[in-house]
């Protein structure tokens, strides 16, 4: 919104200079160009807007799907919700890899990960996991290396990142 304010002033500027400068058919003129100009900057400023509230709603879309993820993983299992972050610092540490799919989405429905995905949007969620999903996704996991991809009952990769929470290994993997 802020673009669209300080374009609009400065094209009125624009114009106004060129106002006192001109006689009077090119006054004219270049009203009519400050007009195209400002025409053709609102249709740049309309175009930035909508790819901007489509990734705002993809970004959302991104936020609730690991929101579901903390939740179904670990929520309940975990009294102090350590484990809970690290399944959100593991499946964003996947994200940001090469080596993983680059969205929470495809992270959460690679074959053979996140088998609670089958019962994601079948309960409501607390507004808990929403909150530490969007301080995960915008501000990420410092306290959990970028390394630790792995999540399991089990150990895997290049084994144990720290003690297991609840049975819950989160393991150092190739990121």
């Amino acid at each position: 919104m802020k673009k669209i304010i300080i374009l609009t002033i400065v094209l009125i500027i624009a114009w106004a200079n060129t106002l006192t400068k001109a006689s009077e058919s090119e006054e004219e003129q270049s009203f009519k160009q400050c007009v195209k100009d400002f025409a053709s900057n609102m249709k740049e400023v309309r175009k930035y807007m909508m790819a901007e509230s489509k990734r705002r709603r993809e970004e959302q879309k991104e936020i609730n799907l690991l929101a579901e993820i903390i939740f179904w993983e670990n929520w309940y299992t975990d009294k102090e919700k350590i484990a809970a972050y690290r399944t959100g610092a593991v499946v964003m540490n996947r994200v940001k890899s090469p080596k993983w799919p680059n969205t929470v989405h495809d992270v959460a429905y690679q074959k053979n990960q996140y088998s609670t995905t089958e019962y994601f949007y079948t309960k409501e969620i607390p507004e808990e996991c929403y909150e530490m999903a969007r301080d995960i996704y915008y501000n990420g996991t410092p306290d959990v290396p970028y390394n630790v991809v792995y999540q399991a009952t089990f150990k895997q990769g290049y084994g144990d990142w720290d003690e297991p929470i609840n049975g819950e290994h989160f393991c150092y993997g190739e990121a």
